[in-house]
């Protein structure tokens, strides 16, 4: 199946293909950051899941005790990763598929 590579969109990132990276990267910094600031301080911040202290080993905190900042911090990664998941092609996702915050893809 062929991905459809379009031009400029308000509401779909444009599509990576390896060739035109640097077009693609200063077009992909103002996408993210219309969807929100939170994206963005994702992406160039880097994103950590919440963490709690359990008999002296840190684990993910549950995410019924996340507050309002964790999750929406956690929503700002996630909106970053997808439009990232969604501005490559098949090839490039296979490399990043497995990464879970934004800064990492």
């Amino acid at each position: 199946m062929e991905i459809i590579k379009e031009g400029p969109s308000a509401s779909r990132p444009l599509i990576l293909d390896g060739k035109n990276y640097s077009y693609w990267k200063s077009r992909m910094i103002f996408f993210i950051k219309t969807l929100d600031g939170k994206a963005w301080r994702a992406l160039i911040g880097g994103y950590e899941p919440p963490m709690v202290t359990v008999n002296g080993v840190s684990v993910p905190k549950p995410e019924i005790d996340w507050t309002d900042a964790e999750e929406q911090a956690s929503v700002g990664n996630a909106r970053a990763i997808n439009a990232i998941f969604n501005g490559v092609n098949l090839n490039m996702f296979k490399l990043i598929n497995s990464c879970t915050t934004a800064k990492e893809a």
